[in-house]
């Protein structure tokens, strides 16, 4: 809804046939209508939208997006979405909780796999390694150099930097340890 409002440069008339301009200032993200489907990629663009404006996604534009399936997406539309969200998101959690919530995160396997794993209360007492990502984005987000290059390789590092957990943890004398 606040991507489908205009201005009328003429009349200086605010055009917002689906109410963006409500949802906007509630800080929300909704689709337009049913035709939402017809590309896949809308829903990594709800995913950098929702990081970059700090949105949260309406639930009915949740659900319809758990309906779609990623088939024919270019991978290099894929990974424009994908910098968005790590270069210019204010709050990556908010688009990553998305990506979660629409069922997304499968497929990106290794994303998926942090979800869930368990690390050590003494090291990590914020949570599993999901929760950890999402906390280390959303520090990164607040601390980027500027220069997008490196904002984006460092951003993406930042996402991976525990994919090795999930299948390397044991338990040992009590405390999770990854291998």
């Amino acid at each position: 809804t606040i991507n489908a409002m205009a201005h009328d440069p003429l009349t200086g008339e605010l055009l917002d046939p689906f109410g963006g301009r409500d949802d906007l200032r509630r800080g929300i993200l909704r689709h337009t209508s049913e035709r939402f489907v017809e590309d896949p990629l809308r829903v990594l663009r709800a995913m950098q939208f929702a990081a970059r404006f700090d949105l949260r996604v309406a639930a009915e534009t949740i659900e319809l997006c758990a309906t779609i399936e990623p088939e024919g997406l270019a991978p290099e539309r894929v990974f424009g979405e994908w910098r968005k969200l790590i270069v210019d998101g204010t709050r990556p959690s908010r688009g990553l909780r998305f990506l979660r919530s629409s069922g997304w995160t499968i497929y990106y396997p290794e994303l998926h796999a942090l979800i869930g794993s368990e690390q050590d209360p003494d090291f990590h007492p914020e949570g599993d390694v999901w929760v950890h990502t999402l906390a280390s984005m959303d520090a990164f987000a607040a601390e980027r150099s500027g220069d997008e290059r490196e904002d984006l390789v460092v951003g993406l590092a930042v996402l991976c930097h525990d994919f090795g957990k999930p299948p390397t943890s044991e338990i040992i004398d009590d405390h999770i340890r990854c291998f």
